[in-house]
């Protein structure tokens, strides 16, 4: 059955997958999107960790960072064993708050998450399916569609919704295509908006439109990322609650990437390129913090 017309990726790849449109990136494809490093040169995408001066969802905490042991230890006379010091830190962390993947357990509605799961499996102590450390490292060909600056914009307007006319104009103005077990990287330019006034930042943001997801599950991609909190237009046009977040994650077991700094890459006009992330292997979590890398 034509993908398009594929009501989800439900028994896709067993009745017992966990890994959703992961399945859509083996050995030949890891190989081809190797082959597309051309210059070496690395991009970083995620984000710096810190507890303030970088964007995240307003109702998740930020980052905890405490020294363990530092140099002022010794100061106050801890014993350096054999004239060495050490230091040591401890990172308290929302897995959701930084660059991150969201897990396939991460969301659900009518009682079901990917692949017919019942949200039961996730409790107090995790999910017990489709959890985060499921899915292991993603190496594949990514993609960026500069979606901003297709529209010769530093960034779009917060609120609005990317429909599938811009994500042709961009394949169009960057001559490239999005295939199956590709990663889409959208960038909509919002992350500028935090440093000129992050309370603008952290109203209306700019993302892609529940309308997109046909085009997007047509071309089997494997997991679609953006630089905003959300993947997503938010507030959604009609009214919905996550309404991308419901299809692509819930229904086409569809990975998203949220937080990402996509400015340098677009800066480079580097729209296909060698991606590669690892979650964090938290047994049972629902996301993971990520600082994925695009090689070129």
């Amino acid at each position: 059955m034509a993908a398009e017309r594929r009501a989800s990726n439900w028994g896709r790849w067993g009745d017992e997958d966990e890994r959703g449109a992961l399945n859509l990136i083996g050995p030949a494809e890891v190989c081809r999107a190797a082959q597309l490093v051309r210059n070496g040169r690395v991009f970083q995408l995620g984000m710096s960790i810190q507890a303030t001066g970088v964007p995240r969802l307003p109702t998740r905490p930020p980052a905890l960072h405490l020294m363990t042991r530092h140099g002022g230890d010794y100061l106050a006379g801890a014993v350096a064993r054999g004239n060495v010091g050490t230091a040591d830190d401890y990172i308290g962390l929302a897995t959701h708050a930084t660059t991150h993947i969201d897990a396939l357990s991460h969301l659900w509605y009518d009682d079901a998450l990917y692949n017919g799961v019942h949200p039961r499996e996730v409790r107090g102590s995790g999910a017990a399916r489709n959890g985060i450390d499921k899915i292991g490292p993603i190496v594949a060909r990514g993609v960026l569609l500069d979606v901003a600056g297709a529209a010769g914009l530093e960034r779009l307007a917060g609120g609005h919704a990317i429909g599938i006319a811009e994500l042709e104009t961009c394949l169009q103005r960057q001559r490239i295509e999005v295939g199956a077990g590709d990663v889409v990287l959208v960038r909509t330019g919002w992350l500028t908006q935090f440093a000129a006034d992050a309370a603008v930042y952290d109203g209306a943001q700019p993302g892609l439109s529940v309308s997109t997801v046909p085009w997007l599950v047509e071309r089997d991609v494997a997991v679609v990322g953006a630089d905003n909190v959300s993947v997503e237009c938010m507030p959604d046009p009609g009214g919905a609650n996550v309404p991308v977040h419901q299809r692509l994650l819930r229904d086409f077991g569809v990975h998203l990437l949220e937080l990402l700094d996509l400015e340098e890459l677009a800066a480079a006009r580097a729209w296909e390129f060698l991606f590669v992330a690892s979650p964090l292997r938290i047994k049972r979590g629902v996301g993971s913090p990520l600082n994925p890398v695009a090689v070129t």
